[in-house]
Order: structure tokens, then C-alpha cells, then sequence
């Protein structure tokens, strides 16, 4: 005998869309509420035509009493039909019932003794819930735009978690998701593989992300039209595979069941193992996962202690901001760092040393050699931020180290430079003699990456990398050098590199902390101020040097392998002084006499529209 369960005022809908094809079955209508003798034998069954909030009673009572049910579509069951699986096609319905024979059983999932068919979620999660079970990946899309006004106030609330009785983790997050599968929720579908209705368990994923950058990320992610689940679950995403589970905290809780809204100051959820008979087909069904009885939780990357306490009092920044714990670990370094001792200075010295004599030898390796040795990127960083924090103590410490492995270095280098009696502009030191825009683009990456490495622990104490690109010492080397030889045009070359160097790394490895969240813009703001001047002043003559580098670029291209007087010119090199010196090798068929040399000095005077003075090496062709 089959039961069809239905509302009152859904009586003339039921007669006109459900009834015709039950014709070959033997039914009969009953109202709801039911009465209280209502019962049916083992070998009868319910079909329901209602909504959600009717099921959510029928489907406890049902499984308490070992009926089986069967469940239609209904306009208003958004959750129910989506939530187990289950065709939202009558006829479809109907045929399914008619041909099983045995009913399937399935877990249920309980919140404080409610059923949840599709999703629970608790606290603030609007932008990566489901608003209800019928949306599209369109409709989701609109309505995450159109509550997107909202992500301004987003902020962390506390959440104590237990299981079997036993506190796991007291942390703080935006929400949490508790799903019994996949398909359940937006963000389970993203990370969580394809799950069995009837593995005994549940999954609860608790989202805290610190700052609303990473959780935007994600959330473009999730939205990206994709079947498959994300390879690694994110850093701020807590995951719990249990049984049962408590969420408490001290104030009330404002959550939903399948998107009715409800508030308590504690959850409990729980399985009920085989607990509904289904007389119909449902995609999980088929999905028959065994009971491992094991738990798994992943909660390594949520907030505990201060940093649980500092998220809780202030809405979700925009950009991370480091916790007390990152700040004092940092600090303690970087404060050792700023400071001048025995070692900084022997380390400054040696590194000097071997930079001055691999300059002179003109060997690359040896250079590089230096860079690694050289200590000064500590205080400089140091000085970032102390500039960003505005630690007075902490910027009068770096620059008085900072100052003093500069003139050591400059001492020594011109002290090398003097005795050895060489006065030649190796390829090496030549080539820190014009600094241009290009050498503060690798200021600005280096400063980026030194402060970077620093606020990583992974990485902070393997900065080699980073010493090799800012390469401070070997431009003080040369500036040393000028100074032993009483060079001007050696010395302020290498020591505009040097300050090239120096601006942009305190400037950008400042506004990588200011971004990193160890210091607030407000407190920062006048140490960048006038950090920025300094680097615009330093940029003034890079930009000469840019461009003149540029017009070199220009007249050697339109001079190389051009044909003047029947003779080829080869190798053209130019230098700017005084005058334009133009360095070039002459190939023709003949020896060429001082008249064409002449000729095609003219020429090239012409071509350029400038006077130049002709360095020439002849050569014949045979």
C-alpha cells in the first residue's frame, strides 16, 4: 500500500499532476499534520509531496518507525531532493518507485537533532555557501556580486571544536561548512573528492582566512567552471572527517540548516547510521564506502592564542598582516641585525678584500664570492623596517652600521687600490662605473626579496640569493678604488650604483613589511616619504645614464656593418666624454689612407650629427 502524503492546500495539484500516474498503483491520499494513530505496516510505503520544512519532520519520524518514503519534487524543496540525490522529475519518481524492490538505507546527518539534507553553515560564509539548493553556477556568481558590499565587515569569530567528548581545537574563523558530501556545498565540491552518503561520517570544513586577499583567491578559484577538486586544501581551510562533532562558544552562534536560520551557543551533529529507507534511486547510492571508523582532521594553518584573539577583535583586513608571534620573531632579528659588532666589521672587511682583488683580476667567480661573504644586507634590511615601524632606536642602530661597513669597505678597497701598482678599468670595474634605470629595477626586486626572506621562516637564513642580485659590495669596492686613485669619474659611478642599491632596497623592502602586515601605513608613512625622495633623486642622473645608454645603443646599430668609402665597419664600440669617442675596426680590400679614414670620419659626423673623435684598427680583405 502506498501512502501519498501531501498539504491540504496542495490537494487539487496533487489530483491533477500526481494521481494520473499512480493509476496502476494502489495508494491513498493523507493529509498532513498526520494524525496521531497513524501507521502503516511493513510492507507499505510513504510518497511525499512537500516542502523542506514539512520533510525535516516526516523523514525523522519515518526512520524512527522503519518506513520507507519515497520523495517527489516539490516547489518548495530546495534542499531535500538535492541532498540525497534524488530525481527532481514526478513520472521519473514514480517509475523508480514501482521498480525497486528492496529500499535503500542511508545515513542521516543531525544537527542538534535536526535533519540536514544539504549543508550547514555556521557564522559569516555568504561568499562561498549556496544560497539554496536549485541556483546555477550563474545565479551563484550574481548573488556573490551582489552581497560583495558585505566583505568590508567580515571579521572572525570563536569557535571551540569537539569530538567523542574530547576538545580538539579552540580557534577563531569566518564559519564553517559541515556537509555529509560533496555536492552538498560550493566549497566541497572544490575540495572534497566524490564521498559516499553512507560512510558513517561527515565533513565540517572551518574557514579562517587572515586577510580577504587570499580568501578572493579562492573564491575565483571555486568559481572557475571545473569537475575536478583542488589538489592541496588551502592553508586557512581546517578540515574535519568525523562522526560526530560539537561547535560551541560563549556568545550565540547564528547559523543555518539548509538555509533556515537559526542561533545557539552550541552544536552538535551527529550520524545516524542506515537510518532512512528510500524506495527510490539516488546518485549516492551506488556509492558504498566502508565504515573505516577512523577520524582525520587537518587544523594546522587556523588561529590559535593571540593571533585567534587579535583576529576576533577587528574586521578582516585587505592585505596580511603578521601576527604578534611573526612580529616578535622578526623583531628579535632584525634588532640583532642593526646592530655593529666584531663580526659585522671583520665580515665587511674580507668581503671587501676579496671583492677589490677579483675586480683587479677581473673574475666573476671571485666577485660573486665576495657578495655571499658580505653582511651588510642585515642592517639594511633592518633599516627597512625600522623606517616602516618608525623604531627610532632601530634606524639610528642600522644607519651607524650601515655607515661604518661603508667607509671600512671604502678604507680598504682604496688602500688595495694603492698598493697594488695597477691603474687599468678592468671589464669588472668598468662595469659598475654606469649605473642606470636597469640597476634600480634589481634594487627594487632585491629589496622585495631580502624582506621577503626575511619574514619567511623557510627561507630567511638562506639569503645568498638575494646578497648575489644586491651585489652592495662590489660597487663600494670600485668606489674604493676611485678613491685610491683619486679618480672622480671612477668613484662617483660606483658609489651612485652603491646608493642605487642602497634606495631601493630600504624603499621596497619597507613597502614589502608595510604589505606583509608588520606595520600599519599610517606609522610608516613619513619613513617612505622621505625614503622615496631619495630614490627619485637617485633616479635623476640613472635616467641620464639610461638614456645615454640608449643613444650608444642607437648610433652603434646604425653604424655596425654599414658600408662607407668601399670600407666595412666592424666592432663598433662608443664612449661619451668631452667629446664622442668612436672606437671601430675598418675592413676593406686595400690598406686605407689617411685621407678616407678622414672621409669616413666626416661621415659618420654627419650620420650622427655630432663631432667624434675616431679610434680606427684597419683591416684588409683577401
Amino acid at each position: 500500500m502506498l501512502y501519498l502524503l501531501h498539504e491540504p492546500v496542495e490537494t487539487e495539484t496533487v489530483e491533477e499532476k500526481i494521481l494520473p500516474l499512480l493509476k496502476n498503483i494502489k495508494h491513498e491520499l493523507v493529509s498532513y499534520p498526520l494524525d496521531k494513530e497513524f501507521d502503516i505496516d511493513k510492507d507499505s510505503s510513504l510518497m511525499l509531496y512537500l516542502p523542506d520544512a514539512v520533510l525535516r519532520e516526516i523523514i525523522p519520524m519515518a526512520a524512527k518507525n522503519s518506513w520507507s518514503v519515497s520523495i517527489l519534487p516539490h516547489p518548495k524543496n530546495k534542499f531535500t531532493s538535492k541532498g540525497l540525490g534524488i530525481s527532481e522529475d514526478i513520472e521519473e519518481v514514480i517509475t523508480q518507485y514501482a521498480e525497486c524492490e528492496n529500499p535503500y538505507d542511508i545515513d542521516l546527518l543531525f544537527c542538534n537533532e535536526v535533519p540536514v539534507f544539504s549543508s550547514v553553515n555556521i557564522g559569516d560564509i555568504f561568499i562561498l555557501s549556496k544560497r539554496n539548493g536549485k541556483k546555477n553556477f550563474f545565479q551563484e556568481v550574481i548573488n556573490i556580486i551582489h552581497n560583495i558590499r558585505r566583505v568590508s565587515s567580515l571579521s572572525h569569530h570563536s569557535y571551540q571544536l569537539s569530538t567523542d567528548g574530547e576538545k580538539i581545537i579552540h580557534t577563531s574563523a569566518l564559519g564553517i561548512i559541515v556537509v555529509e558530501h560533496a555536492s552538498s556545498s560550493l566549497i566541497s565540491k572544490r575540495l572534497l573528492e566524490e564521498s559516499s552518503i553512507n560512510d558513517g561520517s561527515f565533513q565540517a570544513f572551518v574557514l579562517a582566512p587572515q586577510n580577504l586577499l587570499v580568501l578572493l583567491w579562492f573564491f575565483v578559484r571555486s568559481l572557475v567552471p571545473n569537475t575536478k577538486t583542488l589538489n592541496r586544501l588551502p592553508s586557512f581551510i581546517g578540515k574535519i572527517k568525523t562522526s560526530n562533532l560539537q561547535v560551541s562558544d560563549d556568545a550565540p552562534m547564528d547559523y543555518t540548516i539548509d538555509g533556515e536560520k537559526k542561533q545557539s551557543k552550541a552544536l552538535d551533529f551527529e550520524v545516524h547510521k542506515r537510518a532512512v529507507l528510500l524506495k527510490q534511486k539516488s546518485i549516492y547510492s551506488e556509492n558504498t564506502e566502508k565504515e573505516n571508523g577512523r577520524k582525520s582532521i587537518k587544523f594546522e594553518g587556523l588561529p590559535k592564542g593571540e593571533t585567534r584573539k587579535e583576529l576576533i577583535k577587528r574586521s578582516l583586513p585587505i592585505l596580511p598582516r603578521a601576527s604578534t608571534e611573526q612580529f616578535q620573531d622578526l623583531f628579535k632579528v632584525l634588532r640583532t641585525n642593526s646592530r655593529i659588532s666584531p663580526a659585522f666589521m671583520v665580515m665587511m672587511i674580507l668581503s671587501t678584500l676579496i671583492a677589490t682583488f677579483g675586480l683587479f683580476a677581473n673574475s666573476s667567480p671571485v666577485i660573486i664570492g665576495a657578495m655571499i661573504l658580505a653582511p651588510v644586507i642585515a642592517p639594511i634590511v633592518s633599516f627597512s623596517m625600522g623606517m616602516v615601524r618608525y623604531d627610532v632606536p632601530m634606524l639610528k642602530e642600522s644607519f651607524i652600521t650601515i655607515t661604518a661597513g661603508t667607509l671600512v669597505s671604502l678604507a680598504f678597497a682604496a688602500g688595495v687600490s694603492i698598493i697594488i701598482p695597477l691603474k687599468v678599468l678592468t671589464p669588472e670595474i668598468e662595469a659598475r662605473l654606469s649605473p642606470t634605470l636597469l640597476d634600480m629595477g634589481i634594487a627594487v626586486s632585491s629589496g622585495i626579496a631580502a624582506a621577503y626572506a626575511h619574514s619567511n621562516e623557510g627561507i630567511a637564513k638562506s639569503l645568498a640569493g638575494v646578497a648575489i642580485a644586491v651585489a652592495l659590495v662590489p660597487p663600494l669596492a670600485v668606489a674604493g678604488i676611485g678613491i685610491g686613485w683619486w679618480d672622480w669619474e671612477v668613484f662617483s659611478g660606483a658609489i651612485l650604483l652603491y646608493a642605487t642599491n642602497l634606495a631601493g632596497i630600504i624603499l621596497f623592502g619597507g613597502l614589502t613589511f608595510l604589505l606583509l602586515g608588520f606595520a600599519p601605513f599610517k606609522r610608516a608613512k613619513m619613513g617612505l616619504v622621505y625614503t622615496l625622495i631619495i630614490v627619485i633623486l637617485v633616479a635623476v642622473p640613472l635616467s641620464l645614464s639610461f638614456d645615454r645608454i640608449m643613444q650608444e645603443a642607437n648610433i652603434t646599430r646604425s653604424l655596425e656593418g654599414t658600408t662607407i668609402e668601399n670600407v666595412v665597419l666592424r666592432d663598433v664600440r662608443i664612449r661619451f666624454g668631452s667629446t664622442m669617442v668612436v672606437s671601430l675596426r675598418l675592413v676593406g680590400p686595400e690598406n686605407i689612407e689617411p685621407q678616407r679614414i678622414q672621409a669616413i670620419k666626416e661621415e659618420i659626423e654627419k650620420r650622427i650629427d655630432q663631432p667624434v673623435r675616431l679610434e680606427v684598427v684597419s683591416a684588409m680583405e683577401f
